[in-house]
C-alpha cells in the first residue's frame, strides 16, 4: 500500500481531537496532503496549519506524510522537518535519505546527515535505507567512507539482504577497489543476478576485458544487461573489431539487444560507415517498437550523418516526436560538417522559433558548418551572438573553429587576429590543437600556413620562427625542419636556445635549456633525473642480414 493510502486511512480511522481547525480548513488541508504531487506553497501552508492545530509531532502518518512529500519537492525542507521531530522513525529517515541521494547532493550531506540527526536519536537504519547510504559513498568516490559503512552492515547484520553486499560490491568496483569488490563477491554465500552484473560492470570500468569475459561465462542466469555492459564496454573504448564479434555472439545466443546496446551498434557502424548495416538495425527498431526511443532516434540521425546519408537523418529527425536540444544539435553538426551549412543555419534558426535555447555545442555546431561552407559573415554574427544574445563566453573550440575558417579561405592574417584577441590560455590552446595535429595526423597544412605568416611578420625575429620549427619536429617533416634552418643560417639569425614546446591537454608549455621560471619546475628536474638514472645504454644488437653480408 502506498504512502498516500496508509496516510488516509490513518486519519479517517484514528481522528486526533486535538486539530483545532473547521471541517472545511481539515477537508482542504487533508485533501491538499493526499495528492499525489501538490504545489509547494500549498505544502508549506498545510505545514504550518498542522503545527498550530498540534497535529505535528504528535501524529505518526501525518509525519510520515509530510516527510514524503517534502522528500520530493525540497529535501532540505525534510531535513528541517526530521530535525524538528521528537522522536522520527526509520520510515522518515529512510524518506530524507533517498531524497538526498536522487537528488545527487553533495555525498557528504548524506552521510552527515545519518550521523547527526538518524545516529544519536537511535535510529537505526533499516536494510532498505542501507544501500542508499553506500550509494552516497559510491558518489563521493571515497572508498575509507565505504569501508566504515561495510563494517557497520557487518555489525548490524545485513550482509545477509542481498542488496546491501551487491551495492557494496558497485560501491568498491566503482571506488578502485576491484579486488575488495571481488573478495566480497566470493565470500557471499548466495548471489543474484545483480551481483554477478555489479562486479562485471566493475571489470568493464576497468577495461580488464578478459576477466569480464570469463565471468559472464559463469553466470547462471544471465540477462541482455549482462552481455549490453559488457558490449557497450567494448564501444567506449573504441574496441569496435571485437565489439562487433560479441555482437555476433549474442545474435547466435538468441539475446535481444536493448536501447544501449543498440546505440553502441549504430556507433560501431558509423565508424566504418556500415550504412546498409545500419539500415538493417533501423528496420528492426521499426518492427520492434511502435514509438523509437528519442535517444536512439538521436544515435539513428547521427549515424545516417555520420554515413553522409543526411536525407536519411533529415527524415529520421521529422518523424520524432519531441525532439530535444541534443536532437537538433546532431542535425545541425551533421549537415554543417557535410558541408550543407546553409541548411544548418536553416536547422538552427527553426530551433529558436520553435523554443529550443542553443547551448555552447550549438554554437561549435554552426562555426563548424560556417567553416566548411565558407560563410565569413554567417560565423562571425554567430559568434557574436553567443555573448550578445545567450550570454555565453566563446571557449578555446569557438575560437578554433573560426581560425579553421579563415585557413581554409587562404587567409592566415584573419586567423592570426583571431589567435591575439583571445585569452592568452586560449592562444596557447590553439598551438597545442595545431602541434596535436601535425603528430598525430601528420597534418601540417594550419600550423605552416599560420607560422609562415608569423615569419613574413618578423622575418628578423628569431623567435617567429620557432612555432612552425616545432610544427615540423612534430610531424617528422625534418626535410622541412632542414630548410627552415636554412632559411635563418641565410639571413644571419642567431642560433636559437635550445628550446621545446610540449603539448600537454593542448596547453602549450615552453622550456628553454636551464630555465626555472616554469612552476614546478623542481619536481620535472626530479623526474628527469630519475628516468636518466634509470636508462642504461646496450650496445645496438647485429643484424642477422648485416653479419651475412660481412
Amino acid at each position: 500500500m502506498s504512502s498516500r493510502k496508509i496516510f488516509l486511512v490513518s486519519i479517517l480511522r484514528n481522528p486526533n481531537p486535538a486539530f483545532d481547525l473547521s471541517p472545511d480548513v481539515a477537508a482542504s488541508l487533508f485533501r491538499i496532503l493526499a495528492a499525489r504531487s501538490p504545489s509547494f506553497p500549498a505544502l508549506r501552508a498545510s505545514h504550518a496549519l498542522l503545527v498550530v492545530s498540534g497535529a505535528v509531532p504528535f501524529h505518526k502518518q501525518v509525519n510520515r506524510r509530510l516527510a514524503a512529500l517534502y522528500s520530493r519537492l525540497s529535501p532540505d525542507d525534510a531535513v528541517l522537518l526530521h530535525c524538528q521531530l521528537r522522536s522520527p522513525d526509520p520510515i522518515i529517515s529512510g524518506f530524507v535519505i533517498k531524497s538526498l541521494v536522487r537528488r545527487r547532493r553533495d555525498p557528504s550531506d548524506v552521510v552527515a546527515f545519518f550521523c547527526r540527526h538518524v545516529h544519536p536519536v537511535g535510529c537505526r537504519p533499516s536494510r532498505c535505507t542501507f544501500p542508499l547510504l553506500i550509494t552516497s559513498s559510491k558518489f563521493s568516490e571515497s572508498i575509507h567512507q565505504g569501508e566504515i559503512l561495510h563494517c557497520l552492515a557487518l555489525k548490524l547484520g545485513f550482509l545477509g539482504h542481498l542488496p546491501v553486499p551487491n551495492s557494496l560490491i558497485h560501491m568498491y568496483a566503482s571506488c578502485d577497489g576491484l579486488d575488495l569488490a571481488r573478495q566480497l563477491f566470493d565470500e557471499m554465500p548466495k548471489k543474484d543476478r545483480v551481483s554477478y552484473n555489479s562486479l562485471l560492470d566493475g571489470y568493464v570500468k576497468s577495461c580488464d576485458f578478459d576477466e569480464a569475459e570469463r565471468l559472464l561465462r559463469i553466470i547462471p542466469d544471465w540477462n541482455v544487461i549482462s552481455w549490453s555492459t559488457l558490449f557497450n564496454g567494448f564501444v567506449r573504448n573504441q574496441m569496435f573489431s571485437r565489439g562487433i564479434s560479441f555482437f555476433q555472439q549474442m545474435q547466435k545466443l538468441g539475446v535481444e539487444p536493448d536501447d544501449c546496446s543498440v546505440v553502441s551498434l549504430l556507433v560501431v557502424y558509423s565508424n566504418y560507415e556500415l550504412a546498409q548495416h545500419g539500415k538493417s538495425v533501423h528496420g528492426l527498431l521499426l518492427r520492434r517498437w511502435r514509438q523509437i526511443p528519442l535517444h536512439v532516434s538521436n544515435a539513428l540521425v547521427n549515424f545516417y550523418c555520420k554515413c553522409g546519408l543526411l536525407d536519411a537523418a533529415a527524415k529520421v529527425f521529422e518523424r520524432t516526436m519531441e525532439k530535444d536540444l541534443i536532437s537538433w544539435n546532431t542535425l545541425i553538426s551533421g549537415f554543417g560538417s557535410n558541408g550543407r551549412g546553409e541548411e544548418a543555419l536553416g536547422f538552427f534558426k527553426r530551433m529558436l522559433q520553435e523554443g529550443t535555447k542553443p547551448n555552447d555545442i550549438t554554437f561549435i555546431g554552426i562555426l563548424v558548418a560556417c567553416a566548411h561552407s565558407g560563410l565569413v559573415e554567417e560565423a562571425l554574427h554567430h559568434f557574436k551572438m553567443m555573448s550578445s544574445e545567450f550570454g555565453m563566453k566563446p571557449t578555446f573550440a569557438h575560437h578554433w573553429c573560426l581560425v579553421d575558417l579563415y585557413v581554409r579561405l587562404e587567409s592566415p592574417c584573419d586567423a592570426l587576429k583571431v589567435i591575439q584577441e583571445m585569452p592568452l590560455y586560449n592562444q596557447s590552446a590553439i598551438w597545442g590543437a595545431v602541434i596535436c595535429l601535425a603528430k598525430v595526423r601528420g597534418d601540417i597544412s594550419v600550423g605552416e600556413r599560420l607560422g609562415k605568416h608569423l615569419i613574413e611578420l618578423e622575418p628578423d625575429n628569431s623567435r617567429r620562427y620557432l612555432p612552425l620549427l616545432n610544427i615540423y619536429t612534430a610531424a617528422s617533416r625534418w626535410d622541412k625542419y632542414k630548410e627552415l634552418m636554412e632559411l635563418m643560417k641565410a639571413r644571419g639569425l642567431k642560433k636559437l636556445p635550445d628550446c621545446t614546446l610540449i603539448d600537454l591537454n593542448l596547453v602549450v608549455h615552453k622550456f628553454l635549456v636551464g630555465d626555472k621560471s616554469q612552476p614546478e619546475i623542481e619536481k620535472v628536474y626530479g623526474v628527469l633525473e630519475n628516468i636518466a638514472n634509470q636508462l642504461k645504454l646496450q650496445p645496438p644488437k647485429a643484424d642477422d642480414a648485416m653479419v651475412d653480408a660481412i
